[in-house]
């Protein structure tokens, strides 16, 4: 009997459908094997030591970095598109809970009345800023999104490209041979940026590996590096635009031969708002400058060298700086890295290398900046970041694996809550030092 009862309402609708009724048809198009869609998957994880969260006990981690699907084609001889989508979004700080004997610059307490309804978050106290972090990934993102682009071939050697960009600021941290935010240089951390815009670009040459010549302009939306000057912005979604003024981006690079590579790239913007009605040195708008020389030298195939050098510009605009009566000269922040990477062939398709970087950054920020005006505890401008990072591969087709040993200094560890305040000197030395292990992987 339940039986029938279940069978029936089908049968009985099988009979109304007239057979001269259209015949549904699937939603969508199919994929073709061609250019018009194509899809790759990406994936890094790592485990590793980071002592600067020994503090709370979570200095071994295994994490996923990212697992990016890449959704992309040529619709015809003008346009393509990008879609690359990645479930992976740690990368932003959250406001800490704080805890005692320590200092947080993203604590709401000490941000103090800092805006409409901030509460503390239980992870804040592992994601407070450039200095104490989870995320192996470098990239901020809008949600899910990564990128997600439509480009159109103007001509020949001009095209537009319009959406959600990865800004083309120095040398991609994969470029230089690191693998994870752990292991990444500071300045390729800062660099690492997408935002909404529209980016146009010329080239000259054959653009296989690269073309000679190509240069290109853009204007973004966004709150770029918000959060490395510590303009939290009552920490509301970095990838909503706060700005009247867009964003500028020029760059152009140079390659006369196969083995040099040569860039320039330099960007002109601001982060974060003033708001008047909830004025807060820690949700204000800043200067966002860049300017980034780069240059790669591969004199044989398995032997490199490269570098870049930075100039960044920071601080609170006059206008806010009036806002809070204090001062208004923007924060120079310049540094710069260089490194080499030796390999040895393993067959025609694997190989085994070290890469090694070493870098120096200035560390002024405007958190600096604010604790020096404070008098807090010996912190001063002038003092500088420096790394050096060791990285051992092997790479397989569409595989690699890695370790890598980052001897990292900072002057400051207790300002990010790494260290207590009262520290002794034996335990600030070596505070920020990683080292990890790493997999990734390509499906194409």
């Amino acid at each position: 009997m339940l039986l029938v009862t279940g069978v029936c309402p089908a049968a009985a609708l099988a009979q109304e459908r007239s057979p001269d009724a259209p015949r549904e048809s699937a939603a969508g198009l199919p994929v073709p094997d061609s250019d018009r869609m194509r899809v790759s998957a990406r994936f890094m994880a790592g485990y590793g030591h980071d002592r600067a969260q020994f503090g709370l006990g979570f200095e071994n981690q295994g994490r996923v970095g990212y697992a990016i699907l890449d959704v992309f084609g040529r619709l015809n001889d003008r346009v393509s598109y990008r879609f690359s989508f990645n479930p992976v979004n740690e990368t932003e700080p959250r406001p800490a809970c704080g805890e005692e004997g320590y200092f947080y610059p993203n604590e709401p307490a000490f941000l103090g009345d800092i805006g409409p309804g901030v509460a503390c978050e239980p992870d804040g106290n592992r994601r407070v800023d450039m200095y104490k972090f989870i995320a192996l990934d470098l990239m901020n993102q809008q949600g899910p999104v990564r990128e997600a682009w439509v480009d159109i071939a103007l001509t020949r050697s001009f095209s537009a490209r319009f959406g959600r960009l990865v800004l083309p600021m120095g040398f991609g941290w994969e470029e230089a041979g690191s693998f994870t935010a752990k292991d990444a240089t500071r300045i390729q951390r800062i660099n690492a940026e997408s935002n909404f815009g529209l980016m146009f670009s010329w080239q000259h040459g054959d653009p296989r590996p690269r073309p000679t010549i190509s240069a290109h302009v853009a204007g973004v939306l966004g709150d770029g590096n918000r959060n490395r000057d510590y303009d939290y912005f009552y920490f509301e979604r970095s990838d909503l635009d706060s700005n009247s003024a867009l964003t500028v981006l020029l760059g152009a690079a140079f390659a006369p031969t196969p083995a040099l590579d040569i860039r320039v790239s330099g960007k002109r913007g601001f982060s974060g708002s003033r708001v008047e009605r909830l004025p807060n040195y820690w949700a204000s708008k800043r200067h966002d400058h860049a300017f980034i020389v780069s240059a790669r030298y591969q004199p044989i195939r398995h032997v490199a060298v490269f570098g870049e050098g930075a100039h960044y510009t920071w601080g609170l605009t006059r206008t806010s700086a009036e806002l809070f009566d204090f001062d208004d000269a923007p924060i120079r922040k310049n540094g710069y890295y260089g490194g080499a990477e030796v390999s040895y062939p393993l067959g025609r398709t694997s190989r085994v290398g070290l890469n090694v970087t070493r870098e120096e950054l200035s560390r002024d920020d405007s958190l600096i900046k604010f604790l020096e005006a404070g008098g807090t505890r010996g912190v001063t401008m002038g003092e500088s970041d420096r790394g050096t990072v060791l990285r051992l591969f092997f790479e397989l087709p569409n595989l690699t694996l890695a370790f890598y040993r980052n001897l990292d200094e900072t002057p400051f560890p207790f300002v990010s809550g790494i260290v207590p305040i009262d520290a002794p000197p034996d335990v600030i030395e070596g505070a920020t030092n990683k080292w990890g292990i790493v997999v990734r992987a390509t499906l194409d």
